[in-house]
C-alpha cells in the first residue's frame, strides 16, 4: 500500500489504531508496507528494506470486525476501497500502484469462499488441471486455490516459483472457470 487518504475514527475505534507507516506523507523513505488478507484476519505488515524476512507486523484485525469494503470506482487511482469497520470507523486505501484491480481487493471486497478439491466436478477438475499445466513457473508443491465468486463463476488462483516483489507482494496467475467447467467470461464486480 502506497496511499492512505482518508479516515474517519473517533478516539478507541479500529480506524484509529490503523498504523502510521500507511501515510506516505509520514512514512520513512524505502519502508514498504503490505497488506495480507486471510480467511480470519486482515494483516499489515511492514519492511524497512528490500529485506523480505525483516518484515514486522504493524496491525491486526479479525475478518469479522469489517462490515463491508467498497471499491471506489470513481477514483482516478482505481483501485481504491473504502474499508468499514463494524464500530462505524472507516478508512480509505490505495494500491501500490495504479493498476485498475488490485489484487488483494478481491478477497478484501469479496470474502473468500474458498472451494475443496473433491467439491468440483471431474469436468471442473481437468479444467483445473489444464490450467496448472499452462502455467510454467508454477509451484507444484502448493495446491491451486480455487473460489467461488460472487457471479457463481469460480477463480483459479496459482503460487508460483516467482520471488516476492517488495513493492508489489505476490503475484499469482489467475483465471475464471465457469459453473459447468470450462473458461468463464471476465465479469469485473468478480475481482
Amino acid at each position: 500500500m502506497t496511499d492512505f487518504p482518508v479516515l474517519w475514527a473517533a478516539s478507541g475505534t479500529l480506524a484509529r489504531t490503523l498504523p502510521w507507516q500507511i501515510d506516505p506523507s509520514r512514512c520513512p523513505e524505502n519502508y514498504r508496507t503490505h497488506i495480507i488478507i486471510t480467511d480470519r484476519r486482515v494483516v499489515i505488515t511492514g519492511f524497512p528494506d528490500d529485506d523480505l524476512l525483516r518484515d514486522q507486523v504493524l496491525w491486526e484485525a479479525g475478518r469479522s470486525q469489517i462490515a463491508c469494503v467498497e471499491r471506489m470506482r470513481y477514483s482516478s487511482v482505481g483501485g481504491e476501497a473504502k474499508v468499514h469497520f463494524t464500530d462505524g470507523s472507516w478508512c480509505r486505501l490505495a494500491p501500490p500502484n495504479k493498476r485498475q484491480y488490485w489484487p488483494v481487493l478481491r478477497h478484501l471486497v469479496h470474502p473468500p469462499e474458498l472451494v475443496p478439491w473433491d467439491a468440483l466436478t471431474p469436468r471442473q477438475r481437468a479444467y483445473v488441471e489444464s490450467y496448472l499445466s499452462s502455467v510454467s513457473d508454477r509451484d507444484s508443491s502448493v495446491a491451486p486455490v480455487v473460489t467461488r465468486r460472487p457471479s457463481g463463476k469460480f477463480l483459479i488462483e496459482v503460487t508460483t516459483t516467482q520471488r516476492v516483489k517488495p513493492d508489489l507482494g505476490v503475484l499469482k496467475p489467475f483465471c475464471f472457470m465457469s459453473q459447468a467447467g470450462g473458461r468463464g467470461g471476465f465479469d469485473p464486480n468478480d475481482l
